[in-house]
């Protein structure tokens, strides 16, 4: 049968259609590129740490200036606020009634000297005597007698010149230390009484300051585990610590941990320690409220990753993406702690791995991915903690 003409020209016009057709459902068919994620390696390093507490100087020695003998003050010898020596005479005291009494002990002395003199001769007397038998034993026993107790005599008035002569110096207020001395807490005319003790000045030595600080029981316990462990080489005692003033500027000098006590607060669990400092230009000043930096360590060969590349589940549970054959893989990890703005990874990383650290929240594990090392313009690696390092480390709590 011959196809009519009207066949012929439907049938390439059906085909044409289901052509023009396809066209554009192919298009809307086509596969999304796979997204872009920025990338970083695991690469052990060393890693110092170290840790801010809070503290407060003190001076490492301070004496409060007292009298040593009851009497009116008739002249105050120093500049408040300059620096003094020991031995230094601070305050005059009236010293009139004083030097009597050692004018009073040196005659009392001469007196018992004189009659010593008497008493050995007489004893002398009566031993010639005896050997010729003038004199009965009786006689020269009491002789005898009679020297040494003139001897006595002399050795109490030699204490008394002695003990004189110590108050009339007393009346000289000196300073017992070296140091800056404060106001003066007494005047001119003032009666001052041995026997109330009241402090006439205080004089603090800023050659050297403490600082006491404290830190939690369970943070020390877990440092001397980790050097005990080898995951954590301890620093020199005499570079342990750092001082931080009010305005966040490093002091020069190095300091050294002296003390920590052996007693624990039972409402804190803090461990009071002590620190000291050289002060040579006496720039610290006794009372004031700094931070103290105490380098913990070195972890050998760390992992670390950025804050930012680490997620949290609703358990606690910290994961990381990384990327293995070109796929998004969740890897959970156990975090140390926190170094600035990096964690410390325990367990769950490896040297090597690829870590993404910007773009997981959006991936879906298994979902390929197109990479994108995170580096800076000469080819290297951006530091991962975004450039604070051994400055501010902070125990990490999963």
């Amino acid at each position: 049968m011959t196809p009519s003409l009207s066949s012929l020209i439907v049938l390439p016009a059906i085909a044409l259609m289901l052509t023009a057709c396809d066209a554009p459902q192919g298009q809307t068919q086509a596969t999304p590129p796979p997204p872009l994620v920025k990338t970083l390696i695991a690469q052990p390093e060393d890693v110092p740490l170290s840790r801010d507490y809070p503290g407060r100087l003190l001076p490492i020695r301070l004496a409060e200036v007292r009298a040593r003998v009851s009497g009116i003050v008739l002249e105050r010898k120093f500049a408040e606020g300059t620096d003094v020596r020991k031995g230094d005479v601070l305050f005059e005291i009236d010293p009139a009634r004083f030097q009597a009494e050692v004018a009073s002990a040196k005659a009392q002395l001469a007196r018992a000297q004189a009659a010593l003199v008497l008493a050995s001769q007489q004893s002398e007397r009566v031993e010639r005597l005896l050997q010729t038998s003038a004199a009965s034993k009786a006689q020269f026993d009491a002789a005898d007698a009679g020297r040494k107790q003139a001897e006595a005599e002399v050795a109490v008035a030699m204490a008394n010149l002695q003990t004189a002569e110590l108050e009339l110096g007393y009346a000289s207020v000196r300073s017992p230390i070296d140091g800056r001395i404060g106001p003066a807490l007494v005047t001119e005319g003032a009666l001052m009484r041995q026997e109330d003790g009241t402090p006439m000045a205080t004089i603090r030595d800023l050659s050297s300051v403490y600082v006491d600080f404290t830190a939690p029981l369970a943070e020390i316990s877990a440092l001397q585990h980790e050097s005990g462990a080898g995951l954590l080489e301890r620093p020199a005692p005499d570079t342990a610590v750092e001082l931080i003033g009010n305005d966040g500027t490093v002091y020069g000098q190095r300091g050294r941990l002296l003390f920590s006590s052996a007693v624990v607060d039972e409402g804190t669990g803090q461990v009071s320690l002590r620190a000291e400092f050289p002060n040579p230009e006496n720039q610290l000043l006794p009372g004031t409220y700094v931070r103290v930096r105490m380098r913990q360590g070195v972890a050998r060969q760390a992992l670390l990753v950025p804050q930012r590349a680490v997620l949290w589940d609703t358990l606690g549970q910290a994961r990381i993406v990384t990327v293995k054959d070109g796929l998004a893989t969740v890897q959970p990890i156990v975090t140390a702690r926190a170094v600035a703005n990096r964690w410390m990874v325990r367990e769950g990383l490896k040297p090597g791995d690829q870590i993404i650290v910007d773009g997981a929240e959006k991936l879906v594990p298994g979902s390929p991915v197109t990479v994108e090392s995170a580096a800076n313009g000469d080819g290297r690696q951006t530091s991962l903690d975004g450039g604070c390092d051994d400055v501010c480390e902070q125990t990490g709590k999963i």
